[in-house]
């Protein structure tokens, strides 16, 4: 899939996604398949550019639920949408530490908290998560668009 940036490309990719292919009322059962312009609604680039309102995306979920179905799939985009709110902000709160091996915990990653983690390096499961083969689906699929980009 191309991306055309600017709010008209964005509005017409809502527009195609959501009215003329019909997509939405299966997000949810294809949201994780990544590859291709038809899995997930890819308004990702225009919301985090500012072409495209989280507010506009919600109100076409909520006029196709009340003008052709309300399902799992409008529910969740909805969702997904505040989801990605609650994590700009947890951003914005904890900084760079979120991309710290230990994350936002630091010193009670180690043992004292319920989320500790034991870290090891095994270079068979760094290869295999850098060429997509974790057998994960969601992790796959995103390693193998962003090694195809």
């Amino acid at each position: 899939m191309t991306f055309k940036g600017g709010e008209s490309a964005a509005l017409a990719r809502v527009k195609d996604y959501i009215w003329t292919k019909d997509l939405l009322k299966v997000y949810f059962d294809t949201r994780n398949g990544m590859l291709g312009g038809d899995y997930s609604t890819k308004f990702s680039p225009w919301l985090a550019h500012g072409c495209l309102s989280p507010r506009y995306v919600a109100a076409q979920c909520q006029k196709y639920e009340q003008e052709r179905v309300q399902n799992k799939s409008t529910y969740w985009v909805v969702f997904e949408l505040l989801w990605r709110d609650f994590f700009k902000f947890f951003a914005v709160k904890h900084g760079n530490s979120i991309f710290f091996l230990d994350g936002t915990l630091g010193k009670k990653a180690h043992g004292e908290h319920p989320n500790s983690r034991r870290w090891s390096l095994d270079k068979r499961h760094l290869q295999a998560w850098k060429e997509g083969r974790t057998g994960y689906p969601l992790v796959d699929a995103n390693m193998r668009e962003l090694a195809a980009s």
